[in-house]
């Protein structure tokens, strides 16, 4: 996991780090140029698809045995990929 460095990060006196290396090529290159090259920004879109997976189907299975969950979980998925075809989570610019 790739945890970005805060906006007034500073290289360490210890030594050439990992973090010192993201902070160098944020300076040179810029933030949206760091997460485009390190895919940090994937992160997010994982993190809104499971929001919105449990917004609309809730957090837990209602069938008991793992078999039919599995299919209910696959259920759920498709119709969350058909949606934006339907029209429903079209994103809107204001």
């Amino acid at each position: 996991m790739i945890i970005s460095p805060h906006k007034t990060a500073v290289r360490s006196a210890a030594g050439d780090t990992q973090r010192d290396g993201r902070i160098k090529v944020i300076d040179q290159h810029g933030r949206i140029a760091w997460q485009k090259k390190t895919g940090y920004g994937l992160r997010n879109y994982a993190d809104l698809a499971a929001q919105r997976y449990k917004r609309i189907f809730g957090n837990a299975r209602k069938t008991r045995a793992l078999p039919q969950q599995k299919i209910e979980a696959w259920i759920s998925a498709s119709a969350l990929n058909r949606m934006p075809n339907l029209g429903i989570l079209a994103p809107i610019k204001i």
